[in-house]
């Protein structure tokens, strides 16, 4: 009979354990800091290859990746950030096309800045 308890209360333990386990990580009271959108921006006119520069000054947090996206294309770039958190990367683009630049932190992402692509 006694063994027959023991099952019960392992068991009602068991059924408890995940409740647990979920109010523990639920009361995480560590602040999500949120990644600073890139400033001071900026992309040049297409050379005659269709290659445009998209750069962000010194500010950054060192060691970030960038996202460089030319949005009406549909593709981009990746560009680790300098030490400084400046970056500079080439872009195909044509002349009035948006170009979004964002920040990667670990798994965070900064807001999104938006530029066009100027005429020379």
């Amino acid at each position: 009979m006694s063994s027959l308890f023991g099952h019960l209360r392992t068991a009602a333990a068991v059924a408890v354990l995940p409740a647990l386990l979920a109010f523990a990580t639920g009361c995480n009271s560590t602040p999500t800091v949120p990644v600073p959108p890139p400033e001071f921006c900026g992309v040049t006119p297409p050379d005659t290859l269709g290659i445009a520069v998209a750069s962000c000054e010194a500010g950054q947090t060192a060691r970030n990746i960038a996202l460089v996206y030319n949005d009406n294309w549909g593709h981009g770039v990746m560009q680790e950030t300098n030490d400084d958190g400046s970056f500079s990367t080439e872009v195909e683009a044509n002349v009035g096309d948006a170009i979004i630049i964002q920040i990667k932190y670990d798994d965070r992402l900064s807001a999104e800045v938006y530029l066009a692509v100027p005429a020379e």
